[in-house]
């Protein structure tokens, strides 16, 4: 059976055989590595129709999760010359220029690599889905996280002869977690272990996905940018399952509290609000660290390639921008070009879009009487990357004498009493306890 595309594949023979070959390898990963239950279960699942407009790329289908079958999507763009850095208004690149070809094969690389990790740090969240609804929205995410590995692996294996034929077989290989050969970013060897995290991991880390690839959609190499574009149309229904999987938790968080008078609502089989804050404490250091060093030649490299460059970044006026630079052990503020600091820009961008969203959820939490803010820590709070790591710093930036974050993370206590929580309803009308019903919104809790 032909794979699914709509690039022509059917009429490029060696590039058709060597993705059908590959599929045989990547469904064994699959068996191996993916969720092992449910996945003869009837759901309604998206497929992409291969149209390229935003109302019409995909149609939702009652299927079973054995039957998805990955494939090849791209969006074209009309405009054929390379749209920034030093080879701005040239030709753009159908094939990988020898003087860039290392520097687009480790991107790509590292771009499949999360995709299949996301698949592998959740895979065992089946056994406690609080809704046939969220059972549903947990395969849309293993399904199209593992097409977006796909995406680009087809990028390897057509664009990068041999060496790629290598890089996509490693995808294979590595696993989140793996002591020997693990994935490539430590934030995709963290298992997403109950369903508050994998809420987490949605809202947070499929977020900076999204502004990793809008930053290559209009990549000088244009199969990339393609490939990237189709990609912007899947991640928004990732971020959603975190956002709005969140907002349920804290609908029944602050209904716990009103009913009981208390912060304590564990004894009433919901979250504290004290201990989601903790999850945020834990999760975002490790998204942070995704964006990459503050100071960077390589993110440099990637503009002046022409190859990725942050939203509304303009080139004749990259300006200055403060980062953290080391030295030893101490740590002072620096200004750097505005293109030595994509990736701090791009972490900024990201950080200020989330705060907007927190301060929407303490916006309702003042409506209904409780004194709580949600907040996110400091970009220097327990990092791992960057000129921080592994520097005791509290999570509002001060440098401490020795490290206390695990003061601002979920004790193992926490953890026993979240992951006490978790049990399976999948049955009509059926939830979870610690979470409110799929569809209701925080504003619902206020009466607004």
């Amino acid at each position: 059976m032909a794979i699914p595309n709509n690039i022509g594949l059917d009429e490029r023979g060696p590039a058709s055989r060597l993705l059908e070959e590959y599929e045989r390898k990547f469904r064994g990963w699959w068996g191996r590595r993916g969720p092992t239950e449910f996945l003869e279960r009837s759901m309604r699942l998206r497929l992409p129709t291969g149209a390229t407009s935003a109302a019409e790329w995909s149609k939702y289908h009652t299927m079973k999760p054995a039957d998805y079958r990955w494939g090849v999507f791209m969006i074209p763009d009309a405009r054929n010359e390379i749209a920034f850095g030093d080879h701005r208004g040239q030709a753009r690149w159908n094939e990988a220029p020898s003087e860039y070809r290392s520097l687009l094969l480790q991107h790509i690389c590292v771009q499949a690599d999360v995709e299949n990790a996301a698949v592998e740090q959740s895979s065992t969240l089946t056994r406690s889905t609080p809704s046939a609804l969220d059972l549903e929205n947990l395969f849309q995410f293993y399904l199209e996280e593992a097409r977006h590995t796909w995406a680009m692996s087809h990028l390897l294996l057509t664009h990068f002869g041999e060496d790629g034929l290598v890089e996509a077989e490693r995808l294979l290989e590595r696993l989140s977690g793996d002591a020997e050969n693990p994935r490539l970013l430590e934030a995709f060897n963290h298992p997403t272990e109950d369903w508050l995290s994998h809420y987490m991991w949605c809202l947070l880390a499929d977020r900076v996905g999204k502004y990793q690839l809008h930053a290559v959609t209009d990549a000088s190499f244009a199969p990339l940018a393609r490939a990237a574009r189709f990609m912007m149309l899947e991640e928004p229904l990732h971020i959603s399952f975190g956002t709005l999987g969140l907002e349920r938790v804290l609908c029944r968080s602050l209904e716990a509290m009103r009913e009981l008078k208390s912060e304590d609502v564990f004894r009433a089989g919901a979250i504290p609000l004290a201990v989601i804050q903790k999850y945020f404490n834990f999760w975002l250091p490790k998204v942070y660290d995704l964006f990459g060093n503050d100071e960077s030649e390589r993110a440099r490299e990637l503009l002046r390639a022409g190859i990725r460059i942050p939203r509304n970044f303009r080139e004749d006026a990259p300006g200055t921008v403060a980062v953290d630079r080391r030295s030893g052990e101490q740590i002072e503020r620096c200004l750097v070009s505005g293109e030595l600091a994509t990736n701090t820009l791009m972490r900024r961008q990201f950080i200020a879009e989330l705060q907007k969203i927190l301060d929407r959820w303490n916006a309702v939490i003042r409506t209904v009487g409780i004194d709580f803010t949600f907040s996110q820590p400091h970009e220097r709070f327990a990092r791992r990357h960057g000129p921080c790591a592994h520097l005791p710093f509290d999570n509002e930036g001060n440098r401490l004498q020795t490290d206390a974050s695990h003061q601002f993370f979920p004790s193992g206590e926490d953890l026993a009493n979240v992951r006490g929580l978790m049990e399976r309803k999948l049955g009509p009308e059926e939830c979870a306890s610690w979470i409110a019903p799929p569809g209701t919104r925080l504003h619902a809790v206020s009466g607004a």
